[in-house]
């Protein structure tokens, strides 16, 4: 079925169209958003301090978002499946060699960028309004663990608590190592999940 283009969509200012525009107007706000994340907690975002940061007007904030907290639902979704992806790349193997792999990519986007390991790991503990979101979002990583670590284990309650026992775990872990509780290395980190996954995954083999 063929759809009409709206003109003004398709029409040029200073080379790009005004979707392409938009676009990037929200970026630009979920990137201050982030840096402010970084700076002082989700706590600093507000629909004021991102405009200012982005150095952008209200209007273009409401262009794109209602309130500060589909703003942060939006990013924390996003950040969520940054971390996903990679973890999701190396999950589905019984390999020694690809569960370091697995232990590293998770890691690794842990270390890559702090503001959205804090707005994943350390935020939705505090009243910023990602509590929801987080509870929404958390499933997708527990079903990783289950479908793809621990096919093994027959009984699905099991399979179940086990997925959500490690993936918690894990998470408290790099949260107390986000917010400087817990002092270790990259890897002491990485031995760390390897040796959770390997636990997790012979528990329950007999």
């Amino acid at each position: 079925m063929h759809t009409e283009q709206d003109p003004a969509e398709a029409r040029l200012w200073g080379g790009t169209t005004l979707s392409a525009r938009r676009e990037a107007r929200r970026v630009a706000l979920l990137e201050a958003a982030l840096d402010l994340i970084g700076e002082a907690g989700a706590g600093a975002v507000t629909m004021r301090a991102v405009c200012r940061k982005a150095g952008l007007t209200d209007r273009y904030f409401y262009e794109s978002f209602s309130d500060r907290d589909a703003l942060l639902d939006a990013l924390y979704r996003q950040v969520a499946a940054e971390f996903l992806d990679p973890m999701t790349a190396f999950a589905d193997a019984d390999d020694p060699d690809r569960i370091r792999a697995l232990a590293e990519a998770l890691i690794d986007a842990v270390l890559n960028d702090p503001r959205k390991s804090r707005l994943f790991l350390v935020e939705p503990y505090s009243s910023t309004g990602l509590g929801q979101t987080s509870i929404a979002v958390m499933p997708s990583f527990t079903r990783l663990i289950q479908d793809h670590l621990f096919t093994h284990i027959q009984d699905p309650v099991k399979r179940r608590v086990a997925a959500l026992t490690m993936a918690a775990g894990n998470a408290g872990m790099l949260a107390a190592w986000l917010n400087g509780t817990l002092r270790a290395s990259r890897a002491q980190l990485v031995d760390h999940v390897v040796e959770t996954i390997t636990a997790y995954r012979t528990m329950y083999r007999g």
